[in-house]
This record gives C-alpha cells, structure tokens and sequence, in this order.
C-alpha cells in the first residue's frame, strides 16, 4: 500500500486538481449548526493558521481525486467561497469576484472548463445555482440534500450582507473610506479560507482508500476537550497520601455540570472559563493554550479555579443553584437570558459573578450591570434578532478578562461602565425595535413565543402599577379580542400581539371566558385591573387598537423599561 501524506492550504488544494464526490457517498447534510459554528472558526481566527482536519482521497483520473473522507468539508469551504465570491459583487468588485471564481472553475489540458469540486447526488443544483458565476439556466428539483446546501449558501450569503453592511455604515467615515475598508475585510476573509490547512492522505487504489478511512473512524470516540484537560493536570498533579486529588476535584467538575436539571456542556465550561479569564478562542484552540500556560508550577491554581467556576457557571443557566432569596434580583435577569437563548454575554459574566463571589464588587453592582446585559439583549436578540460578525462575543470575553485581571473594586466598575456605553452603541434603532415588537406574537398555533411573551407581560405590569390577587407565577395570557374571532377572519399576527394581551389571575381568567371586550373590561375593572386608555376609550377591539397599543407599549419598553 502507498501512502503519501502532505500537508496542503486550501488554495494548494484547489490549484490543479479536482474532486469526485462519488454517488456512494453520503449526501451533503450539515444544519445550520453546523455552518454557523464554521463561520465563527473562521472569521475568529483571521490571520491565524487553522487546522481542520484530514482528507482521504485515491487518484481517479490524470489530475482527479476521488474524495472518500472530507467531503462535507470540502464542499462547505467551496460553498463559502462561493458566497464570498458574490460578495465582492456587491462592493463592485468584479474583478476580485472573477479571480476567485479561478479557484472554484478551472481550464483543464483540453482548454475545457469544468468545476473544481464534481458532485453525482446533487448534480446539477450545485453546480448551477452556487458554483456558477452567473444566473442559473433553469430552476432545479430541490430535494433534501439540495435544501442542506440551499441552506449553507444562504447563511453564508446573510451574514457576509451583515458584515458588509457595517462597514458600510460606518458614520465616522466617508463612503469610499467604508467600501475600501469592507473590500480588505472582505479580502482578508477570502485569504482565511485559503490559508486553512488540512492533512491531504492520498492513496493508488480505492481499496487501500477504504481500509485507511475504516482505520481513522473505528479508532474509538475522540477525546473530548474535558478528558484532554483532565490528562493534562494529571500530569503534572500526583496522588498525595493514597488521595488523587486532581482527579477529585476534575470529578467535580463533571458533577456539578452534569447534575444540572438541564443539558450543560463541559467543553463548553471550560471553552467560557477560559475565555473569562485569558484569550478569546474558539474550543478548537483551548487545549493548546492551557498546555502553553499551564505548568507544574500553577497546575493546582489553574485546576482549583476551573472547580470554582464550574459552580458559578452552571449558576449563570440554572438559577436554583447557587443564588439565596436576597438575590432574586440577578437570578431573573439570568432567567432572562435564557429566556432570550443568548450565550455571547457567558464569560463576561461569568468573570462578574466570580468577582462578586470573591467579595470584589458588592451585590448592587452586579445586579446593575446584569440588569444592562438583561435590558440590551432584549433589545438586540429576543425583539429585533439582530446578528453580530463576532464582534459581541469578543466584547464580552475581553470584558471578562479586564475584570479576572482587576485588582481594585474601581477598575472593575470601570470595566462595567465601558461595556455598557458599548452596549447603548449598539442598541438597535427605534423603528427596528418596534418593527420586530409587533412580531411577537403568542396564539394556540403560535406558541414558540410563550415565555417571551409572559417575561414582557409581567415586566410592563410591574412598571404600570397593575395589581393581582395571587402570585404573579399563577398569572394566566388572556387574549383581551379572543382567540375564537381567528376563526371568523382576524389575524393570529393581530389576535396574539403584545397590544391585545394582559396576564391575569385564574379567578377572572374563568369569568372572562369567551366574553366580548367590553363584556371583559368590566370584568376587568370590577377585579382591580388597569385598563390601557388606549383600549378604555376604544368601543371595539379592532386590529386599529390593538396595533395602537402595542406601540404604545413598544415605545414605553425601548425608552422607559429596557432602556440601557
């Protein structure tokens, strides 16, 4: 058998070969997930060296490899290139566009064009809506490795618009000054993808291909960045007195997260743990960062701190672990962001709730700067779901550090009054915000938003005085026009906005029923409920109304109650 291992960037690869992606293989399916998780590698590692992973390919031709491990690889990188490719179309830069085209389409000896990356189980929808650098000939059948693709090249395609449009948008600069600066991004981008490495093994036959790639994917489940760490320590940390400590204390790290009444990652810890406190990196990268700084000297102070933060981290997720009732405060903004499915803000606040534990800064300012982080992400991710090109998630880990770093309780507030004059920069525009109030809805068939809809409920009746009898946890959504008129004609969009919506105690709830609305304004009134005046001086419940007072209530939110 002839092996012939090399190491190879992305732009050798694709100069004067081209790939088979034969139809035995299994189709193209990475999710969103998936893609997501590849652009942030990329993109976070601008101008670094990045290894990701190894190919298998046996010769099928003069100049052709047929690809037999690697290939969701493989097409995800000719994918991206390719939404980079029309990007450049949009600052005008033809040229550019063209000159990675090169990469993507080639001459062969014949002087025959053919795509650098031939597929059989997708043919043509790839090479015709994505590869080609002009407009399909005809649409295509799409199927589900087709919509997989599909689906790659729009996330690309969206979030390279997205950062584009921030440099374009640049008001401290002239237009040509934010197009040349989007240009070199852009081209800085273009050359990450090329310069990512990869392991190219290359064999005669297709049967030696086989047996290799059977040898790489039955040599047991790859370490998880946990087990490496925990090696690690190991290593340099002995056994004392017939206890192992070290493997003790790693043992309660794994405990303490996994007991967590939710599904929490310990790679993911660790990834945030030490983005808190050293270097913004992606998982990929940690292990070789702790191996650099972690020695026999300070491997039990790295280790102990990692058994400290395990505790408070899983106390960012799970709010009945860790918080008493004087705290209450924190663990609902902490409930917030779960609410919001946000994750960027973890190391920064990670780092302030270790401060707080190791009595650097009092309860009053971490519930301060929590309420911030609460109030610009309700903002920015749960009502108008804007995007960041990994601008946030750098923030909030460079904050992390300055506050692991301080030493004094002012360097710390200072740090917090930084982060948030960043975090009002950012705030999305009024019409932005109220745009996408108006989209939060909560109906029978449109339920996705419940919790979302019920935090927003309660925070706008706390602020407005309203008055319940019973717990605010026992509050029922009553839909003021009901939800039996969407039968009749009317809207789920209108019949469950924020503007037709009030929380209610199950006693009225049951008296409401099905009554018409100013049947339940009375109702309303007689059990001490507040009505909107919007709504009091309204005679019927139309979309009118109910559009009216959920703009209402959408200013008072961005300029009163989330206001940073």
């Amino acid at each position: 058998m002839k092996i012939e291992s090399q190491d190879r960037t992305v732009d050798q690869l694709l100069k004067g070969h081209t790939f088979v992606i034969p139809r035995f293989q299994r189709p193209y399916s990475w999710e969103a997930d998936h893609i997501n998780a590849f652009w942030n590698d990329v993109t976070e590692n601008l101008g670094e060296s990045y290894f990701i992973g190894s190919m298998v390919v046996f010769k099928s031709g003069r100049s052709q490899l047929s690809v037999v491990d690697g290939q969701q690889r493989l097409t995800t990188i000719t994918i991206f290139l390719c939404a980079i490719r029309e990007a450049f179309k949009i600052l005008d830069r033809d040229d550019l566009a063209s000159g990675l085209q090169a990469y993507i389409e080639q001459k062969n000896r014949d002087n025959e064009t053919e795509y650098v990356l031939k597929t059989e189980t997708s043919f043509p929808f790839l090479q015709e809506e994505v590869l080609k650098n002009s407009p399909a000939d005809a649409p295509y059948e799409v199927g589900r490795e087709e919509e997989a693709i599909e689906r790659a090249y729009n996330i690309f395609k969206s979030e390279l618009t997205s950062s584009l449009a921030e440099f374009l948008s640049d008001k401290e600069q002239d237009e040509e000054e934010n197009r040349k600066d989007a240009v070199k991004w852009l081209s800085d981008l273009r050359d990450a993808v090329f310069d990512l490495n990869v392991i190219l093994v290359t064999l005669d036959k297709e049967d030696d291909a086989y047996l290799i790639f059977e040898t790489l994917n039955t040599r047991g489940k790859d370490l998880a960045l946990a087990d490496l760490l925990r090696n690690h320590f190991t290593k340099f940390l002995k056994p004392q007195s017939g206890v192992d400590q070290p493997v003790l204390k790693w043992s309660k790290v794994y405990d303490v997260i996994s007991n967590a009444p939710m599904p929490l990652d310990t790679d993911t810890f660790i990834v945030h743990s030490w983005q808190s406190r050293y270097d913004f990196v992606t998982k990929a990268k940690v292990f070789a960062k702790v191996k650099d700084r972690v020695n026999k000297k300070n491997a039990k102070a790295h280790l102990d701190r990692f058994v400290t933060d395990a505790e408070q981290w899983r106390s960012i997720f799970d709010t009945d672990f860790g918080w008493k009732k004087n705290e209450k405060e924190v663990a609902r903004s902490l409930d917030a962001l779960r609410i919001f499915k946000v994750v960027q803000p973890t190391p920064g606040i990670l780092s302030l709730i270790r401060a707080y534990r190791d009595g650097k800064i009092r309860y009053k300012v971490l519930r301060d700067a929590l309420s911030n982080i609460e109030k610009f992400h309700f903002s920015f991710n749960a009502i108008t779901s804007s995007r960041s090109s990994g601008g946030i998630s750098g923030m909030y880990s460079s904050f992390g550090r300055q506050v692991f770093e301080a030493d004094e309780t002012s360097e710390i507030v200072a740090a917090i009054h930084d982060l948030t004059k960043k975090l009002r920069e950012r705030r999305p525009a009024d019409s932005e915000f109220d745009a996408g109030f108006e989209q939060v809805v909560f109906t029978k068939s449109h339920s996705s938003q419940k919790a979302l809809v019920q935090y927003i409920l309660k925070r706008v009746a706390k602020h407005e005085g309203q008055t319940y009898s019973g717990g605010t946890d026992d509050l029922t959504i009553e839909h003021l026009l009901s939800q039996s008129m969407i039968k009749s004609g009317a809207k789920d969009e209108v019949v469950g906005q924020i503007g037709n919506l009030m929380l209610v105690d199950d006693k009225t709830n049951e008296k409401l029923s099905t009554n018409d609305f100013a049947q339940k304004k009375k109702i309303l009134s007689a059990a001490g409920y507040q009505i909107p005046e919007i709504l009091k001086r309204a005679k019927t419940l139309d979309a009118r109304a109910i559009r009216r007072n959920t703009k209402r209530i959408s200013e008072l939110s961005r300029d009163v109650i989330w206001k940073v």
